[in-house]
């Protein structure tokens, strides 16, 4: 195994339950606040626009600004954690994220509530880090799965109830309620963290640029993270595709597209959960293998779908095709998580944010591709493309695992 294991064991050893519980509770908020910050007020853009004097344009780049934030920073924090004490880097996180709230209510235009949307991806950034090494300090390799599997689905989760809870607070309190309640929200978890969590002692591990090299080159971390990237361009390949979809080729409501956007973090949420048991009981390694393979299949359905998409077609077929997509690669990354510290222990912050990077990568490649070849061919080119990026990926990682030193480490 590569890395040191000693440190982060003594460390988890060192902890006690009630701080166990507050640290991963706070890692699970952190998840669940990542996406929920993200899409929040996706459902009051048009009501942002008219009240800050933008372009549509303008409003959805302070959804990309977030985005972009968080995937940079958990690079920077990822090494920070495994040198400093996670308390402190975790209750700056959270004070960044609160202060970049409170910032976008009273954001008078555009350029201030891009500010403040980065002050926000910056102190998420900082809380996911930290998340991922308390869980892997927590938990040890036979319940870690699990416990991955809980963060990922608190992630998927926040995505899920998002749109939904943020028209309502819209609805009542106007787009400005939406950034009140994260504000809120940052706060509980930043006294939380102060009121609960001890000062714990800092790994002290220095990171540079050659740990990055290494752990990008071992080839189990390698397969992972090209998994990690290609399942989340295809997910974002559908977000971005489906409202076209069901409007202008099934000439279903508009309304219907936020209930099918909410679908597939779901099934992300019921895979994860059931990955994670199965990654405890069959080790991660080879439900990685399964979830790649198996995830390149589920996605076809989907490309039948958008084939044929049209006046009539039943949105049934189209909820079946989504879903099983989502539950089968959901169940494959608890194990992604699980490996990349598994294989790095004593750089279980910097291994897992770089995974976490991985999948901001394709999430963010996905809506501006994919809107491309749609443009200039057709979605089902946009889908064909998608499951050539997973089947790829799925070569890439097979070549890859078959090269690892430890096909039964995990």
């Amino acid at each position: 195994m590569t890395g040191s294991s000693a440190l982060p064991e003594a460390h988890a050893r060192s902890t006690g339950a009630a701080a166990r519980r507050v640290l991963v509770g706070a890692a699970l908020a952190a998840g669940f606040l990542r996406a929920f910050a993200q899409m929040i007020y996706s459902g009051a853009l048009v009501s942002m626009s008219s009240d800050l004097h933008t372009s549509p344009a303008g409003i959805g780049l302070t959804i990309s600004v977030y985005g972009l934030s968080v995937a940079v920073c958990q690079i920077i924090f990822g090494p920070l954690v495994d040198r400093f004490s996670s308390k402190w880097i975790l209750g700056a996180g959270m004070l960044l994220f609160t202060a970049g709230s409170w910032w976008g209510q009273a954001a008078a235009g555009l350029a201030e509530l891009l500010a403040a949307r980065c002050l926000q991806g910056v102190g998420i950034a900082a809380a996911v880090a930290v998340g991922v090494a308390s869980i892997a300090d927590a938990y040890g390799p036979g319940q870690r799965g699990y416990a991955m599997g809980l963060f990922t689905m608190s992630n998927s989760l926040g995505a899920s109830v998002a749109p939904l809870l943020g028209s309502a607070i819209a609805l009542w309190f106007g787009w400005r309620g939406d950034f009140w309640a994260l504000a809120a929200c940052g706060l509980v978890v930043l006294l939380l963290v102060l009121w609960q969590l001890p000062a714990r002692p800092a790994p002290a591990q220095r990171v540079g640029l050659q740990a990055l090299l290494q752990i990008v080159r071992l080839p189990a971390t390698a397969a992972a993270l090209a998994f990690g990237c290609a399942q989340y361009y295809a997910i974002y390949t559908y977000h971005a595709l489906l409202p076209f979809m069901l409007v202008q080729r099934m000439r279903m409501p508009e309304s219907w597209a936020g209930v099918f956007q909410a679908l597939l973090p779901l099934s992300v949420t019921v895979g994860s959960l059931w990955g994670g048991r199965l990654a405890d009981r069959h080790g991660a390694l080879r439900i990685l293998q399964g979830s790649a393979a198996l995830g390149a299949l589920a996605y076809s359905p989907l490309l039948v779908v958008s084939l044929l998409a049209a006046p009539g077609f039943s949105p049934v077929w189209a909820a079946l095709a989504v879903s099983l997509f989502g539950i089968v690669v959901g169940a494959g990354f608890p194990a992604q998580l699980s490996l990349m510290v598994e294989h790095f222990p004593a750089l279980r912050a910097t291994a897992g944010t770089l995974q976490l990077f991985a999948r901001a990568l394709g999430s963010t490649l996905a809506p501006v591709l994919a809107g491309l070849l749609s443009q200039r061919g057709s979605q089902p080119l946009a889908y064909g493309f998608a499951l050539l990026v997973l089947l790829g990926s799925s070569a890439f990682g097979r070549l890859q695992l078959q090269r690892s030193p430890l096909p039964n480490s995990v």
